[in-house]
């Protein structure tokens, strides 16, 4: 039951990223660890369906985490627009 209800869930959710994805003019790097996470639960969903649970979908699952916290370098943040404000609202005071 539960399988099922997490699965919907992964379904829908990667639905959702796809069309954000394919709407936004973002750098496809900046896609690779969304994709990563939902490949990671794609497996382990896989895995756990067809009793596969083992080292081949564990070393996948730490493969794909490698290649996410690698790729999260390319994601988009306001990060400079949020210090420049912190920056102006502290001048003003």
């Amino acid at each position: 039951m539960w399988a099922i209800v997490f699965t919907l869930l992964t379904v829908v959710a990667l639905g959702i990223s796809i069309y954000k994805i394919k709407t936004s003019n973002t750098d496809p790097k900046s896609t690779v660890t969304a994709m990563c996470f939902f490949l990671i639960s794609g497996v382990n969903l896989v895995g756990y369906w067809f009793d596969l649970l083992g080292v081949f979908t564990m070393v996948l699952t730490v493969a794909l985490l490698i290649t996410g916290a690698y790729f999260i370098r390319y994601t988009q943040t306001d990060h400079k627009e949020n210090q420049s404000n912190k920056e102006r609202n502290h001048a003003e005071l």
